[in-house]
């Protein structure tokens, strides 16, 4: 499957879609829930209430496409949509 809004580049995840499109939003939250490393970013810096969501990780940084993830760590599922 290929997501045209979520790649791996040099071991990070650049996401760059539409959160508004279900698929994009659910990407976010699966990866989200499957990343050990998930840490709810502070209160001023939530985007979505109530939500795990990479939007709402404080490992996330944005940019003008989207942001990009600054925590490695393997997720096969992660990895097979980004081919």
């Amino acid at each position: 499957m290929n997501n045209s809004y979520l790649k791996l580049v040099n071991g990070l995840k650049l996401f760059s879609g539409n959160a508004e499109l279900p698929e994009v939003f659910e990407t976010t939250v699966s990866v989200a829930k499957n990343c050990p490393d998930f840490r709810l970013d502070v209160e001023d810096e939530i985007v979505y209430e109530n939500v795990t969501t990479c939007y709402n990780c404080r490992y996330r940084r944005w940019n003008p496409e989207g942001f990009t993830c600054y925590k490695q760590f393997p997720n096969p599922s992660l990895e097979e949509k980004s081919r």
